[in-house]
Protein backbone atom coordinates (compact mmCIF):
# COMPACT_ATOMS: atom_id res chain seq x y z
CA UNK A 1 0.00 0.00 0.00
CA UNK A 2 1.23 3.68 -1.04
CA UNK A 3 1.61 6.36 1.57
CA UNK A 4 -0.07 9.17 1.07
CA UNK A 5 2.49 11.61 1.56
CA UNK A 6 5.25 9.85 -0.26
CA UNK A 7 2.83 9.35 -3.14
CA UNK A 8 1.94 13.20 -3.30
CA UNK A 9 6.01 14.09 -3.24
CA UNK A 10 6.78 11.29 -6.05
CA UNK A 11 3.73 13.21 -7.91
CA UNK A 12 4.80 16.31 -7.55
CA UNK A 13 8.34 15.76 -8.38
CA UNK A 14 7.22 13.87 -11.56
CA UNK A 15 4.63 16.77 -12.66
CA UNK A 16 7.77 19.30 -12.16
CA UNK A 17 9.94 16.78 -14.35
CA UNK A 18 7.16 16.58 -16.86
CA UNK A 19 7.12 20.38 -16.89
CA UNK A 20 10.68 20.86 -17.54
CA UNK A 21 11.03 18.35 -20.08
CA UNK A 22 8.33 19.47 -21.82
CA UNK A 23 9.61 23.36 -21.89
CA UNK A 24 13.48 21.91 -23.03
CA UNK A 25 14.38 22.14 -26.30
CA UNK A 26 13.67 18.36 -27.51
CA UNK A 27 16.97 16.59 -28.46
CA UNK A 28 16.80 12.86 -29.99
CA UNK A 29 19.47 11.47 -32.22
CA UNK A 30 16.83 12.18 -35.42
CA UNK A 31 17.48 16.10 -34.80
CA UNK A 32 21.00 15.52 -35.52
CA UNK A 33 20.08 13.37 -39.06
CA UNK A 34 18.77 14.83 -41.54
CA UNK A 35 16.95 12.85 -44.71
CA UNK A 36 15.57 13.35 -47.70
CA UNK A 37 14.84 10.40 -50.65
CA UNK A 38 11.82 11.05 -52.39
CA UNK A 39 11.45 9.55 -56.64
CA UNK A 40 7.85 10.10 -56.64
CA UNK A 41 7.79 12.51 -58.79
CA UNK A 42 10.58 14.10 -61.48
CA UNK A 43 11.12 17.52 -59.52
CA UNK A 44 11.13 15.72 -56.16
CA UNK A 45 14.12 13.16 -57.46
CA UNK A 46 15.83 16.25 -59.01
CA UNK A 47 15.48 17.73 -55.23
CA UNK A 48 16.39 14.60 -53.33
CA UNK A 49 19.59 15.18 -55.93
CA UNK A 50 20.63 18.14 -54.66
CA UNK A 51 19.67 17.25 -51.28
CA UNK A 52 22.29 14.45 -51.78
CA UNK A 53 24.61 16.45 -53.55
CA UNK A 54 24.48 19.75 -51.11
CA UNK A 55 24.88 17.30 -48.18
CA UNK A 56 27.71 15.28 -49.77
CA UNK A 57 25.85 11.99 -49.86
CA UNK A 58 27.31 11.36 -52.87
CA UNK A 59 26.23 7.56 -52.80
CA UNK A 60 22.90 8.58 -52.62
CA UNK A 61 23.10 11.03 -55.46
CA UNK A 62 24.73 8.46 -57.53
CA UNK A 63 22.24 6.31 -56.96
CA UNK A 64 19.35 9.01 -58.89
CA UNK A 65 20.88 7.72 -62.11
CA UNK A 66 19.10 4.63 -63.71
CA UNK A 67 21.03 1.53 -64.23
CA UNK A 68 23.46 1.71 -67.28
CA UNK A 69 23.34 5.66 -67.20
CA UNK A 70 25.30 6.55 -64.16
CA UNK A 71 28.71 8.24 -64.91
CA UNK A 72 31.48 5.20 -65.59
CA UNK A 73 33.74 6.18 -62.89
CA UNK A 74 31.80 6.86 -59.67
CA UNK A 75 35.01 8.47 -58.08
CA UNK A 76 35.99 10.84 -60.66
CA UNK A 77 32.38 12.27 -61.06
CA UNK A 78 31.96 12.59 -57.04
CA UNK A 79 35.42 14.74 -57.17
CA UNK A 80 34.04 16.92 -59.60
CA UNK A 81 31.77 18.09 -56.72
CA UNK A 82 34.67 18.45 -54.20
CA UNK A 83 34.51 22.64 -54.28
CA UNK A 84 30.98 23.19 -54.97
CA UNK A 85 29.42 24.71 -51.42
CA UNK A 86 25.93 24.21 -52.19
CA UNK A 87 23.58 23.75 -55.55
CA UNK A 88 20.31 25.64 -55.86
CA UNK A 89 17.94 24.67 -57.88
CA UNK A 90 14.46 26.11 -59.61
CA UNK A 91 12.74 23.22 -61.57
CA UNK A 92 10.03 23.87 -64.45
CA UNK A 93 6.74 21.41 -65.03
CA UNK A 94 7.96 18.22 -66.04
CA UNK A 95 7.09 17.59 -69.71
CA UNK A 96 5.88 13.38 -69.65
CA UNK A 97 6.30 11.15 -72.63
CA UNK A 98 4.35 7.96 -72.26
CA UNK A 99 5.85 5.29 -74.19
CA UNK A 100 5.03 1.58 -75.02
CA UNK A 101 5.66 0.79 -71.52
CA UNK A 102 8.16 3.35 -70.16
CA UNK A 103 7.55 7.12 -69.12
CA UNK A 104 10.59 9.42 -69.92
CA UNK A 105 9.98 13.25 -68.72
CA UNK A 106 11.81 16.21 -69.16
CA UNK A 107 12.44 18.78 -66.66
CA UNK A 108 14.07 22.47 -66.89
CA UNK A 109 16.07 23.46 -64.44
CA UNK A 110 17.91 26.54 -63.10
CA UNK A 111 20.87 25.58 -61.45
CA UNK A 112 22.91 28.45 -58.88
CA UNK A 113 26.45 26.48 -58.09
CA UNK A 114 28.28 28.18 -55.50
CA UNK A 115 31.50 27.06 -54.59
CA UNK A 116 33.72 26.78 -51.67
CA UNK A 117 35.66 29.83 -52.83
CA UNK A 118 32.66 32.21 -52.61
CA UNK A 119 31.84 32.02 -56.43
CA UNK A 120 29.10 31.38 -57.88
CA UNK A 121 27.43 29.63 -61.39
CA UNK A 122 24.32 29.57 -62.95
CA UNK A 123 23.68 26.71 -64.89
CA UNK A 124 20.16 26.36 -67.37
CA UNK A 125 19.20 23.29 -69.18
CA UNK A 126 17.08 19.94 -68.64
CA UNK A 127 16.81 16.26 -66.86
CA UNK A 128 15.65 13.65 -68.31
CA UNK A 129 14.05 11.33 -66.05
CA UNK A 130 12.65 7.87 -66.75
CA UNK A 131 10.39 4.98 -65.33
CA UNK A 132 9.49 1.70 -66.61
CA UNK A 133 5.31 1.77 -66.08
CA UNK A 134 4.46 0.32 -62.94
CA UNK A 135 2.43 -2.58 -64.43
CA UNK A 136 5.50 -3.77 -66.76
CA UNK A 137 7.55 -4.32 -63.85
CA UNK A 138 6.77 -7.94 -63.03
CA UNK A 139 10.43 -9.30 -62.18
CA UNK A 140 12.63 -7.88 -59.21
CA UNK A 141 14.62 -5.75 -58.46
CA UNK A 142 12.13 -2.50 -58.27
CA UNK A 143 13.46 -0.17 -60.50
CA UNK A 144 12.37 3.19 -59.28
CA UNK A 145 12.22 6.72 -61.76
CA UNK A 146 15.84 7.88 -62.08
CA UNK A 147 17.86 10.30 -64.01
CA UNK A 148 18.79 9.68 -67.93
CA UNK A 149 21.31 12.72 -68.59
CA UNK A 150 21.36 16.22 -68.14
CA UNK A 151 21.91 19.19 -70.28
CA UNK A 152 23.42 21.78 -68.76
CA UNK A 153 25.13 25.15 -69.95
CA UNK A 154 26.45 28.16 -67.99
CA UNK A 155 24.29 31.12 -68.28
CA UNK A 156 24.76 34.96 -68.46
CA UNK A 157 22.09 35.44 -66.43
CA UNK A 158 21.94 36.17 -62.49
CA UNK A 159 19.86 33.15 -60.15
CA UNK A 160 17.47 35.18 -59.22
CA UNK A 161 16.60 36.40 -62.45
CA UNK A 162 16.64 33.42 -64.53
CA UNK A 163 13.63 31.03 -65.27
CA UNK A 164 13.53 27.27 -66.65
CA UNK A 165 12.98 27.29 -70.07
CA UNK A 166 11.59 24.67 -71.81
CA UNK A 167 13.07 21.20 -72.56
Amino acid sequence: MIQLPRFRQFLAVAVVLTTALSLAPARTLADDWSYMDDRSTPEKLIESYYYAINNKFYVQAYSYFQPDMAPADFGKWAKGYADTETVSVKLGSADADPGAGQIYWNVPVVLSARKTDGSSKVFTGCYRIHMTNLGMQTDPPYQPMGIVSATLKEANTAYDKAAPGSC
